[in-house]
């Protein structure tokens, strides 16, 4: 990538190259009606109507990349033939999909341009805005990364209405200044994303199988051992020793690095925490690298904790040893699958909990401790695998980051 030398203008939403523009969103793109059908009314197999409904919720999670390629995802089809959209409201390619609310700031004008629809018919979804240019500003391909532009999202947010959510009006949104670069540069900068974009979701698609493959080698290896040819069907209960977490008060949090890392549930996987513990605690909740924490509510997660000492939160149990005839690392791995069965049959309304009698109840196949090392090492293999395309992923997803806050405000041109 080649930088151009230019001058700059001032406008209303700061500095940007001189041969490009500003426009209030509402003069660039026409709203197009949105449907009000729920998830239980969409399947992802074939329908009568054959309807495809983008959804907000698909948006937050699933669909990664601002191109949303009918061509590459699977889109759910609406079910309920009394509300049949109109011939109006059906979208097509470069249209796009904004979602209206987020719990978050970063998740505050997340959308998809729609591309390769190939005579779908294709319906902006609950909590959307379904858009269109209608002056021709944008290149296809450029659309989906308008609210990616810094100074537009923080645009974007002061007109937003907070209380439990950050919501946008139709009214809010159409105020909302869009910094429109030349046509060719829209094209090259789009080209650039894009090839990131693609590159992620070919790391994504690695992730997966390479869990997908984990998975079929703990179902195997939990199952069968390594090189066995005779099977019997016996368990052995786990008698695990187990340290619920501590009752920490909050009026010493802080985070202020006065004190030790508090490790809540929502840290477990992160590996780290920025709230901080001033207040006294008996050593025995203090964690250290290697310990396998499980969380006792929600996803029911299980690690082994790879930061630095901290402090062991409640809802969090740590096993602290494991006893004859187990090895504590391939308990790990065996815990990994049970907690999954667990969490799956346990009933719940909001949070789903587990108790220290649902670990006791577990049962375990019993191979020599030589023969649960090895499967461990395999296990433990495979997790590094996935933890090496999971940085990929990270690195790709920083460029990229980096380059959005480059290209897409000006800072630096494209040769075209």
């Amino acid at each position: 990538m080649e930088v151009l030398q230019d001058t700059y203008k001032d406008t209303k939403i700061g500095r940007i190259p001189k041969d490009w523009e500003v426009m209030k969103f509402g003069e660039i793109f026409d709203f197009i009606i949105t449907s009000s059908h729920s998830k239980n009314e969409m399947v992802y197999s074939e329908t009568d109507t054959e309807i495809y409904n983008v959804h907000y919720g698909a948006i937050h999670t699933t669909y990664k990349e601002q191109i949303l390629d009918f061509e590459k995802y699977d889109i759910p089809r609406i079910t309920d033939d009394s509300k049949l959209p109109r011939e109006d409201q059906f979208l097509i390619d470069g249209d796009l999909v904004i979602v209206d609310a987020s719990e978050d700031w970063g998740g505050m004008g997340e959308c998809v341009e729609l591309k390769n629809l190939e005579g779908r018919k294709v319906i902006g979804g609950l909590h959307t805005y379904a858009v269109r240019d209608k002056i021709n500003a944008f290149a296809k391909g450029f659309t989906g990364y308008i609210f990616q532009n810094t100074a537009v999202r923080n645009k974007l947010a002061s007109y937003a209405n907070v209380s439990k959510v950050y919501g946008i009006t139709k009214g809010n949104i159409s105020n909302v200044p869009i910094v429109i670069p030349t046509l060719p540069e829209q094209q090259k900068i789009a080209a650039i994303l894009s090839t990131v974009d693609e590159q992620i979701s070919t790391t994504d698609k690695i992730i997966e199988k390479s869990k997908e493959l984990k998975k079929g080698l703990m179902q195997k290896l939990f199952s069968e051992g390594i090189g066995h040819t005779e099977f019997k069907d016996t368990k052995i209960g786990l008698n695990l020793e187990i340290l619920n977490g501590f009752p920490a008060k909050s009026k010493y949090f802080n985070n202020e690095r006065n004190g030790l890392p508090l490790i809540r549930i929502r840290n477990i996987l992160k590996g780290h925490s920025e709230t901080y513990y001033s207040g006294e605690f008996d050593s025995k909740y203090l964690i250290k690298k290697g310990d396998i924490l499980i969380g006792m509510d929600g996803d029911f997660n299980i690690a082994k904790w790879t930061g630095v000492p901290s402090i062991l939160n409640q809802r969090i149990c740590k096993l602290i040893a494991a006893k004859d005839p187990f090895n504590l690392e391939y308990l790990y791995y065996y815990l990994e699958v049970e907690l999954k069965k667990i969490q799956a049959r346990t009933p719940s309304t909001t949070v789903k909990h587990l108790s220290i009698k649902d670990l006791r109840k577990v049962n375990a196949y019993c191979p020599p401790l030589s023969e649960q090392q090895k499967i461990a090492d395999i296990l433990s293999e495979a997790d590094a695998k996935i933890e090496k395309e999971q940085t990929q992923k990270t690195q790709l997803e920083t460029l990229k980051k980096g380059l959005m806050q480059q290209l897409l405000t000006g800072k630096k041109r494209v040769k075209v």
